[in-house]
């Protein structure tokens, strides 16, 4: 959940102090370095200060995305004196680039690889390469007719770990409550230490009582994923409550602060749990119900771990089918619209551009809902990716839904 964002890597920008243009270096030979070197040399062309916030091992990894997807790099044309749109063998893609005074690169950015004849039907081959389990589904939503109509759909009725996209549902009964007069996005909500969970998100740092309203922590619940904001809303509805919307492959309806204290701090009792017939799983759920994080002598140590834990046995297993329908359920809601997922999705090429997605590791989710133009038919896209013995192959998964992103804007 929390490096969700983090892990969209086809967009690189870094300015580093002191550049200046310098022509001995140029460009059109800096592209042809960057695509055609290993580590070790591409360590050669760049400012140390680039280098200590993006490796030489990561550039050259991708690069190797770029390639991939476009084919060999074949030239730089310029924009000006510092954009380029990159010619491959099958596709372009937008860039700038900065050359220091001392002929090294200071600043770079590459922008969505755009492959010239690309079609959905390539698109889904791609995403049945990939390594793990993949589900996608994307319909088209048209008021005049009863059901939507699936444009492309890859395992979407599996339900999978979908890390923080659960929290769709979460909003969804609280936006019905909301509909129905039980309650008010003005009400006040008061942090309660019990109800904390841990980062992602900013309520974990705010002391017990302090005040926020609905709306405030249910954006904060979708925009930045906010854990604890979560976590309240959850004990807000109640599981019997939140019980009526959420599918039933989602067998263990888990808060934030459940799986986190399972997974990370408690993994004989995870697996355990993962053993247990339903009563003891209760039993279990009510016992980290009772530890607060603050009772977690560091819990900064969740963030340093890579690999997947149960991805398979403790998760929001929800298929991209539903997940897509849930979100065209909300597409008025305008809190969805906060963070389009910047990075792949900009709000100013939609009329309405609303998100929610999760990872772990292990687990990667996207799940939209889209309209170009306010009489155009909806777009939902839902996208997952597990694999429970490695980190998920994010590289390539962003590089296919960036181009299935790109597809969309086109029907």
């Amino acid at each position: 959940m929390k490096k969700l964002m983090s892990m969209v890597l086809f967009v690189i920008l870094l300015t580093m102090p002191g550049w200046a243009d310098n022509a001995d270096l140029s460009p059109q030979e800096a592209y042809g370095r960057i695509f055609s070197s290993n580590a070790e040399q591409v360590k050669q062309y760049f400012a140390p200060e680039f280098l200590a916030v993006i490796s030489a091992e990561k550039i050259v990894e991708i690069g190797k995305v770029y390639v991939n997807a476009l084919g060999a790099y074949k030239k730089a044309k310029s924009a000006d004196n510092k954009k380029h749109l990159l010619e491959f063998e099958k596709g372009t893609a937008e860039s700038l680039i900065i050359i220091n005074a001392n002929n090294k690169i200071s600043t770079l950015w590459f922008g969505t690889p755009e492959i010239s004849d690309d079609s959905l039907a390539a698109v889904k081959q791609a995403f049945e390469k990939l390594t793990g389990k993949v589900s996608v589904c994307l319909l088209r939503h048209d008021p005049a007719k009863n059901a939507p109509e699936e444009i492309l759909t890859l395992n979407e009725k599996t339900p999978l770990g979908c890390g923080s996209a659960f929290k769709l549902y979460l909003l969804k009964a609280l936006d019905e409550s909301v509909k129905q007069g039980k309650r008010s996005w003005t009400d006040i909500v008061e942090i309660r230490d019990e109800w904390k969970s841990f980062p992602t998100g900013i309520l974990q740092d705010w002391p017990a009582g302090s005040r926020h309203t609905l709306e405030t922590v249910a954006g904060l619940m979708i925009s930045i994923s906010d854990n604890t904001a979560t976590d309240h809303i959850y004990n807000l509805l109640g599981e019997k409550t939140l019980r009526e919307y959420f599918p039933a492959s989602c067998v263990d309806l888990f808060n934030t602060g459940h799986l986190l204290k399972l997974k990370f701090f408690f993994p004989a009792k995870a697996l355990e749990f993962a053993k247990a017939d339903a009563a003891a799983r209760k039993g279990i759920l009510n016992e980290m119900n009772s530890i607060k994080p603050s009772e977690i002598a560091s819990y900064s140590a969740i963030y340093q771990i890579e690999n997947p834990v149960l991805v398979e046995e403790l998760e929001w297993f929800i298929s991209t089918r539903d997940l897509c329908e849930t979100i065209y359920s909300l597409r008025d809601n305008h809190l969805l619209r906060i963070n389009p997922a910047t990075g792949l999705v900009s709000k100013n090429d939609w009329h309405i551009a609303g998100f929610k997605g999760g990872s772990e590791p292990g687990v990667l989710n996207y799940t939209w809902v889209l309209q170009k133009k306010a009489d155009a038919p909806f777009y939902t896209l839902s996208c997952t990716i597990i694999d429970p013995q490695k980190p998920v192959d994010d590289n390539n998964f962003n590089q296919l839904v960036s181009r299935l992103l790109k597809l969309i804007e086109k029907l």
